[in-house]
């Protein structure tokens, strides 16, 4: 497959809201998108999303804005003392960014994506920020995990589970990795070029508790591929 075409035009919103089925696509969301393309083989972030095709924050994320789109690229970066890492791009309440895979991520025995986002221990479970994953073999059809955002562990969602493992192909074994694991065939695929990241903070809590300032809603880290090709 051919990524640099039709993809190597710069996408407006309404041609990337369009190309996505009513029933799994993102809502419209503030803030002015922009885009970040064409996809390409980055070398040593082979095992990682390798682009990002398209970003629409909410109108007050600003967070690891300006290092895009490496800073969600390659590998996910260690925590912070205390926390989750600031190695980040936040994406408000709403906001979505769509990221490629120069090597498709294909489906192998057990999950084959990982997302990092910051999540952190908390006493009794995890501080989440979580969003819909939406994924993609041609850019044009999109199929969507079920993300419980609504329920107290956001079962199905990602930006639920604190990273563990962040380096080499220790960031790529859900065994040991942390993050949230999905499997494709969930959605009955055989491989993916994009993956869609859709924030579902404000569901989760009823609230824009969360939603406030330049980090608020979901933070991505990275995304791995476990398989591959």
């Amino acid at each position: 497959m051919n990524l640099r075409a039709p993809w190597s035009t710069l996408i407006t919103l309404s041609a990337w809201l369009g190309c996505a089925p009513d029933d799994v696509g993102p809502e419209p969301v503030a803030g002015e998108p922009f885009a970040i393309g064409p996809c390409i083989d980055r070398g040593t972030t082979a095992g990682f999303a390798t682009c990002v095709e398209s970003f629409a924050p909410a109108a007050a994320a600003s967070f690891g804005h300006d290092a895009l789109p490496d800073i969600v690229l390659g590998a996910p970066q260690p925590p912070d003392s205390g926390g989750g890492s600031l190695d980040v791009a936040s994406l408000g309440c709403g906001g979505s960014i769509t990221l490629g895979f120069a090597v498709a991520a294909p489906n192998g025995p057990g999950e084959d994506l990982i997302v990092f986002e910051n999540a952190f221990a908390t006493g009794d479970g995890s501080f989440a920020e979580p969003a819909a994953v939406l994924v993609s073999d041609d850019g044009e059809t999109w199929f969507a995990f079920a993300c419980d955002a609504e329920g107290d562990e956001a079962q199905g969602c990602a930006g639920v589970t604190p990273a563990q493992a962040v380096s080499g192909d220790l960031a790529r074994d859900p065994e040991g990795s942390g993050g949230d694991a999905f499997d494709l065939d969930e959605v009955g695929l055989d491989q993916i070029h994009w993956l869609r990241l859709t924030d579902r903070t404000r569901e989760h809590y009823a609230s824009d508790m969360w939603c406030q300032g330049p980090a608020g809603g979901f933070d991505l880290d990275a995304v791995a591929r476990v398989h591959d090709p």
